[in-house]
């Protein structure tokens, strides 16, 4: 689509290929746009989506070309997707581009993924999706140039699952990959599994061992879903199935937590026992009933 015919402003921001935003702000500056902008992600990243995206290829310093590989799963799903227009979209794009300079506010900054090479943008050299059925896999081979006012370190693959529609404005993506040239290897641990089927991308674990069975292998799994329940303050457990101990003691750390003495809340704790969104006494009160119910 070309922004500049639209009959509308420009800039104009096509969102996830389609929800628009058009036009900047009144000072050219960006800042203001963040809360919109942010309510148009928090709306698009909750999606859930079927597809699987994985990135491979060759690639080592000093090469002229780029060689790469995209393969595309569908998740265990109980219906046939339609597949209607549904295209495997590939970009390259360059971070990081120094010396940019900005009017608003009157400084330079690097530019962040400005595409160079849009792979698939003649007809010729479109990627349609064929497969429909949970489980099955297809796999896209191309290749591009690595130009000379290209800085390889920053360059990187963009690969969309889109459907491309005669619409205006409305080219829905419903999945996206990005990964740098440097970083094209499928089994970067070297455990057997490639990037679509290992639990645990960056982590050695040949045995895929998931307890808590959430996607995220027990080696690199930061929140362990058998542990990390409303209740278990101190994250206390016990044998090899992670059974997790609800007493006492988890009403004393929950007291340090909010007297500001006890051990930092992490991403994976549950403290608001009352689940309200907030901190506070009554949280105790529920945990003591809870313990006095059998919770331990």
């Amino acid at each position: 689509m070309d922004l500049y015919t639209t009959g509308t402003a420009t800039p104009m921001l096509v969102y996830n290929g389609d929800s628009i935003r058009i036009g900047g702000n009144i000072s050219y500056w960006w800042e203001n746009l963040y809360p919109d902008l942010e309510s148009i992600y928090n709306h698009f990243v909750i999606r859930d989506t079927p597809y699987k995206l994985g990135i491979s290829g060759q690639f080592e310093p000093g090469d002229e070309e780029v060689e790469i590989t995209i393969e595309l799963l569908i998740d265990d799903i109980d219906s046939t997707l339609d597949n209607t227009d549904l295209f495997l979209e590939l970009m390259v794009v360059e971070d990081k581009i120094p010396d940019a300079f900005w009017s608003q506010p009157a400084e330079y900054h690097d530019l962040r993924d400005v595409a160079r090479r849009w792979i698939t943008k003649n007809p010729a050299n479109k990627f349609p999706i064929s497969i429909t059925e949970s489980g099955q896999n297809e796999v896209f081979e191309t290749s591009f140039p690595i130009l000379d006012n290209w800085n390889p370190a920053n360059i990187k693959i963009v690969a969309m699952v889109q459907m491309l529609t005669d619409s205006v404005g409305y080219n829905p993506i419903l999945q996206s990959q990005s990964t740098n040239i440097s970083q094209l290897d499928p089994d970067p641990d070297q455990d057997g599994f490639s990037y679509l089927y290992d639990n645990c991308t960056y982590t050695y674990n040949p045995d895929q061992t998931d307890s808590d069975e959430d996607g995220a292998g027990n080696v690199c799994d930061p929140c362990n879903g058998l542990v990390n329940i409303v209740g278990n303050i101190d994250l206390d457990a016990y044998g090899i199935d992670y059974q997790p101990i609800i007493g006492v003691n988890d009403i004393l750390a929950l007291s340090d937590i909010l007297n500001n003495t006890g051990m930092p809340i992490n991403d994976c704790h549950q403290v608001d026992v009352l689940q309200d969104g907030q901190l506070n006494s009554f949280d105790i009160v529920i945990l003591e009933e809870m313990i006095m119910a059998g919770g331990e």
